[in-house]
């Protein structure tokens, strides 16, 4: 079904445009929400309206965006609480880093500009996008690490330097808890090898009830 936007939608089209669309999209939310019409001869008079007011609106958009890119770090850090492995006990999402640019900024950033393949859920260094307008983006690192660093500063320099040369961040924990890790593989070790043995001394013993049974039948049949 062919429809005239009267609003621009993200993903979809733009204000004024006119585009062949699904008719069950069009049916089911463009038109109950007003985001478009069908794109009939009374309706497509509006065009040309429709257009210049998107081109007004994307000029003072692509204006306010060009401030504010400016005013965007290069690494935007969350310092967090991380587990063993390091692992987020939460995480950190396209919403999280929208509000902390906006904290920063004095200005909205809504969560939608944030451009992020995936939830954060490890500590590391993640590449993602800031869509401020339709011609106006910014790239950024955001670097996640564990609260309980002191001096972060130097730690998320070295984790940037890491990232930008090729080697990957795996986790950033502390000694003692690797140490705990150490140890927990250590006792798995030692239980697997105390059932490996426990297992090699039954099969020894079922051979041996063989070889005592395969006798006593060798000497019953003489």
């Amino acid at each position: 079904m062919k429809v005239l936007f009267l609003e621009s939608i993200e993903g979809s089209a733009s204000m004024g445009e006119v585009k062949d669309v699904a008719n069950g999209y069009a049916r089911n939310y463009l038109f109950p929400n007003g985001f478009a019409v069908p794109a009939t001869p009374k309706h497509l008079k509006n065009v040309e309206e429709l257009q210049a007011k998107e081109l007004k609106i994307q000029t003072e958009r692509d204006s306010w965006a060009s401030e504010i890119v400016e005013k965007i770090d290069d690494s935007i850090v969350f310092q967090v609480a991380v587990g063993q492995q390091g692992r987020l006990y939460g995480s950190v999402n396209n919403a999280d880093i929208a509000q902390k640019l906006s904290d920063e900024l004095g200005a909205k950033i809504d969560r939608r500009m944030i451009l992020m393949s995936e939830i954060i859920r490890q500590s590391g260094v993640y590449e993602i996008g800031i869509r401020l307008s339709k011609n106006v983006i910014k790239e950024s690192l955001v670097v996640v690490a564990d609260e309980q660093i002191e001096n972060i500063d130097p730690v998320i320099t070295e984790m940037i330097n890491d990232y930008q040369s090729g080697n990957i961040v795996e986790k950033i924990i502390p000694d003692v808890i690797y140490e705990d890790e150490l140890d927990e593989i250590s006792n798995d070790e030692s239980s697997e090898s105390i059932e490996l043995e426990d297992s090699t001394d039954e099969i020894l013993k079922n051979q041996e009830d063989t070889e005592d049974t395969q006798q006593q039948l060798t000497e019953s049949e003489s």
